[in-house]
């Protein structure tokens, strides 16, 4: 409605270009990337209404202030717009309504044109994961559901395996020296490589920083310090119970562990509370080496799984990502993007819950990258894209869709779905 006036203006409304919104059937969640600021207006229909009308880019993304008497909602609206700095009233004649310019999510060389006139894989590589060996046995079984949640350590149930470690340097010699691109190498246990010496004297002529994923326990933790002497190179060591805190403590004792600790992550694997409970005396016993602490589900740990992963509404709320953080997760999964997995048989994943995207023996790492950027499941993986996420009105605020939500299928680890 046209507001009485001297000169007749109509007043518009619009949305400052760093506030986003959600709206929910008449629901509505307002949000300020800048001072964190959030609304929410439940059961507001004139509100969803016009708030909708402020994100449609053919209207200019302003929306015309209709007032009804009486409506005390639009009134409110406006009010709280106003002092959060989210959003404001213009006043113009009619004819001269302009568009408000909105900022438009752009990620560096993402998506490559269709026709790759200078597609280069390194653009969007993080890290390229190799198994050398995949087996099934006693050590091994610790991981037996760990591993789709962690991607390291890996267990196969079909029996040992290894890879020809020329594959790996065949596959990584031409992103050798590339900035930002790490060589993962993993497996079930490393150690038992059969090529071990060999594989690091070649590793050694990659220039990539290295990380190596080993288990504890593991068969021969004296290969551990070799591994070490490589040049950025660092070790990241993955601990579960009853046997890797044992283990961990008796690798402790060695003098190169000292030497090193800065160079060596500590994961530990818990399904229990009586596990975190324990790890306070081993985590104090440590040094300067890097502690994570990640709960995981074995089938019967419901209970202590959902109170240590799940999220609250609150939780949510308080994540308040920023301007960049929301438009990166509109286009990519920030969690999974630029990893690519290659097990034994060659097969390459960018994620282990998902298809494979192709075989390192007959595809090159760059042939994998693009397959998973137009066709793969994973990079692109946003919260639109899964139920019941994408209806949610608090979408904007999740991280990205995770390990442990691929590995169950469910994609609601919240109390608010």
């Amino acid at each position: 409605m046209k507001h009485s006036s001297q000169n007749s203006n109509t007043l518009y409304l619009y949305l400052e270009p760093y506030t986003f919104s959600v709206v929910s059937r008449n629901d509505v969640l307002i949000y300020n990337s800048l001072n964190r600021k959030i609304l929410e207006y439940r059961g507001a229909a004139a509100i969803a209404d016009l708030i909708s009308k402020t994100e449609d880019a053919s209207e200019g993304f302003l929306a015309e202030i209709i007032v009804p008497p009486g409506q005390s909602d639009i009134s409110t609206l406006l009010s709280d717009l106003k002092e959060s700095f989210s959003g404001d009233l213009v006043s113009l004649q009619p004819g001269n309504k302009p568009s408000v310019i909105r900022p438009k999510p752009v990620i560096k060389n993402y998506p490559p044109a269709k026709d790759f006139p200078s597609f280069s894989a390194d653009d969007y590589l993080r890290n390229i994961y190799f198994f050398l060996n995949e087996d099934n046995d006693k050590l091994c079984t610790n991981y037996r559901f760990a591993s789709e949640q962690f991607s390291c350590p890996v267990y196969n149930s079909q029996g040992y395996s290894e890879m020809d470690f020329g594959v790996v340097i065949n596959a990584c010699s031409p992103h050798s020296g590339v900035g930002g691109i790490g060589l993962d190498l993993s497996g079930s246990d490393i150690t038992r490589y059969s090529r071990f010496s060999d594989m690091l004297k070649q590793a050694r002529k990659l220039s990539l920083p290295l990380t190596f994923h080993i288990p504890l326990p593991c068969h021969e933790p004296d290969l551990v310090w070799n591994a070490l002497r490589t040049v950025r190179s660092r070790v990241s060591f993955y601990i579960t119970f009853p046997d890797g805190p044992s283990a961990l403590r008796e690798i402790r004792k060695n003098p190169e562990f000292i030497k090193k600790q800065k160079r060596i992550e500590l994961n530990f694997l818990i399904r229990s509370i009586g596990e975190y409970q324990s790890l306070t005396g081993l985590i104090n016993e440590g040094g300067s080496e890097k502690t994570f602490i990640f709960p995981y589900f074995d089938g019967l740990n419901q209970g202590f799984f959902k109170e240590n992963v799940f999220l609250a509404k609150n939780d949510i709320l308080n994540l308040k990502p920023n301007q960049q953080q929301i438009y990166s997760r509109s286009l990519i999964n920030e969690h999974l993007f630029g990893k690519i997995f290659i097990k034994t048989n060659g097969d390459a994943y960018a994620n282990l819950n998902h298809n494979s995207i192709g075989n390192i023996r007959d595809a090159r790492i760059s042939d994998l990258v693009r397959n998973e950027l137009y066709d793969g499941q994973s990079w692109n993986l946003t919260r639109m894209k899964v139920k019941p996420c994408s209806g949610c009105l608090y979408r904007l605020f999740c991280p990205p869709v995770g390990n442990y939500e691929l590995f169950m299928k469910k994609f609601n680890f919240c109390d608010v779905l």
